[in-house]
């Protein structure tokens, strides 16, 4: 296994969790339509990738990242576009009989996509309807994958408001509720955003109700343990079970991503400074080092900046995590005051809800209180945000 901190992972190193993958399949296989749930960077778009890469008989799965869209026919097209090009399409005499019976409106279908020859006013669903209903047949599958979906949904509701935002939901609901298509197509949702959060706000939580929810938590220490023994075998150096523990410590939120970092920046030490072993101290300086590297967390802000468009959600939401870094903790009065300071006191919660669910902090060894998942995020925050 080798270390990879940028795209998601995938083969090799892609670290599998058993259960995780047995959860999406019993999901699929019962027909269910899954949401998967989890903050950013803890694996959702990998776990995509390994279905992908290794399905099960009479499955096919298409992916879709979807996070630039803004515009529910735009959406849709993509999807159409997407279906088109895959090896899904058979040529049944249904299939031929919708494309002579949509030409010129499809002008070509080749390896490179497809040319419509229609105006963005073409309804789009209703061309996506058609074209999964001539392709399905009974021993098939097909598993339509739409990474960053939340973030579909926030562009259309800041660009055309919370009523097409709605219709958006309403849209993707009626085509996976029908009766044609409910037995061979099914729908994998997820994204950086909690979407249940998103919809939460506009009042449609109906709209999402059918979906099943696949909850991916943060490693568990033997996991973690495992993870970083694996990425060993590629490494010129061994760590013990001590100094193991002692980087588990101090990650705390065992994500992939934060092991995957420290191991790079051993691994740099250890070749850079031309160590013969590597101790507690190196591991302190790879954490220091770490947090030097801006780019790797500063994803962290920008997601605040560009999904709170509102000065006062924004501020609200920053002065929390300033507080939340320096403090170590912060308490439900202490947020309650803040929401009445910034004029919130109605609509705090689903920030604060917000936050939880992207990853910033948690509640869970008291329900009044409030800290960071990670105190790498804390101490990175509080270094170049707070200050």
């Amino acid at each position: 296994m080798r270390i990879q901190t940028g795209n998601p992972v995938s083969g090799d190193n892609f670290y599998k969790r058993g259960y995780l993958i047995d959860q999406a399949w019993d999901l699929l296989e019962s027909g269910s339509h899954i949401l998967i749930a989890a903050p950013r960077r803890v694996g959702k778009t990998s776990l995509m990738h390994y279905l992908i890469d290794n399905p099960r008989k009479n499955y096919n799965f298409l992916y879709l990242d979807v996070e630039s869209i803004n515009n529910e026919n735009e959406f849709f097209r993509r999807v159409v576009n997407k279906v088109l090009k895959s090896d899904f399409i058979n040529r049944s005499r249904k299939f031929l009989s919708f494309l002579e019976e949509h030409l010129p409106t499809i002008k070509k279908v080749g390896p490179d996509g497809v040319e419509f020859g229609v105006t963005d006013q073409h309804d789009y669903l209703d061309m996506l309807t058609r074209i999964l209903k001539s392709i399905v047949c009974e021993d098939k599958k097909l598993v339509i994958m739409l990474d960053e979906f939340p973030e579909t949904l926030e562009n259309i509701i800041e660009d055309e408001g919370e009523n097409a935002g709605r219709h958006f939901l309403q849209s993707n609901r009626e085509l996976r509720h029908d009766s044609e298509l409910c037995n061979n197509i099914q729908f994998i949702y997820t994204g950086s955003i909690g979407l249940e959060n998103v919809v939460s706000k506009l009042n449609a939580i109906q709209t999402i109700n059918d979906l099943s929810r696949l909850k991916i938590p943060p490693l568990q220490p033997t996991e973690a343990t495992e993870l970083i023994t694996q990425l060993q075998e590629n490494l010129e150096f061994n760590l013990s079970k001590s100094l193991i523990d002692y980087i588990l410590q101090k990650i705390e939120w065992l994500i992939p991503f934060y092991i995957q970092l420290i191991m790079l920046e051993l691994k740099s030490l250890y070749r850079d400074e031309k160590l013969k072993n590597i101790t507690k101290n190196t591991i302190d300086r790879a954490f220091d080092n770490m947090l030097e590297q801006r780019n790797h967390f500063e994803h962290w802000h920008t997601r605040l900046r560009k999904a709170l468009k509102a000065a006062h959600d924004y501020n609200f939401v920053k002065e929390l995590l300033n507080i939340a870094s320096e403090k170590n903790t912060i308490t439900s009065n202490e947020i309650f005051n803040l929401a009445v300071k910034y004029g919130l006191e109605n609509s705090y919660k689903d920030l604060v809800g917000s936050l939880i669910y992207d990853g910033y902090i948690n509640n869970h060894d008291d329900a009044q209180v409030y800290r960071y998942n990670s105190p790498i995020l804390r101490m990175w925050w509080r270094k170049n945000v707070a200050n």
